[in-house]
């Protein structure tokens, strides 16, 4: 009778090994499909995320045509660069500048989807220094020129519009170099 008690618990242990191997197999399968999944997902959220954040970036190219002409007067004499630019230059790049808030503000919104917040947080002070530019030359044109004058006042306006875009930046790269 020994031998037949043996063999079942022989069949027993078998059984139970059979199906605690089948029910650890399960598991990891299961864990490995949905950590594969979020792998995926996160490959799939930092491309959607480049795309975005690259669409940012162009949408605030033409404020560089803007900078360019306006702030950063490479050949001019002092003089010249201390008082406002002619009017006809002004008008062009306030409606320059319009149009750039217009294509930040929408490409801002789509940044506030694909997040994170500290990026999208970072892209709104980019369109509100933007903003801030151009109502700064829309009073110039006015005749509002700030008590330090125009060249300290256009500095600080475009001196914000560049610091908020390094800032966007330097928060989209961090986003784009942490691993998934």
């Amino acid at each position: 009778m020994d031998q037949g008690w043996a063999a079942i618990v022989g069949a027993g242990v078998g059984v139970v090994g059979t199906l605690s191997t089948s029910w650890l197999k399960t598991t990891a399968d299961r864990r490995l499909a949905r950590d594969q999944g979020a792998a995926e997902h996160g490959r799939e959220l930092r491309g959607e995320r480049r795309e975005v954040y690259l669409a940012f970036t162009e949408a605030a190219e033409p404020v560089d045509a803007v900078l360019h002409r306006i702030a950063h007067q490479d050949g001019v004499p002092a003089a010249v660069r201390d008082a406002p630019p002619p009017t006809d230059v002004l008008r062009e790049a306030v409606e320059e500048l319009g149009k750039a808030v217009h294509t930040l503000y929408k490409a801002q919104a789509r940044l506030d989807l694909m997040g994170p917040e500290g990026v999208a947080e970072e892209a709104v002070n980019v369109w509100s220094d933007v903003r801030s530019l151009r109502t700064y030359l829309e009073r110039v044109l006015q005749g509002q020129l700030p008590d330090d004058g125009y060249p300290a006042g256009l500095e600080r306006a475009v001196d914000a519009v560049e610091a908020s875009r390094e800032r966007f930046a330097r928060r989209a790269r961090e986003v784009m170099e942490t691993a998934p």
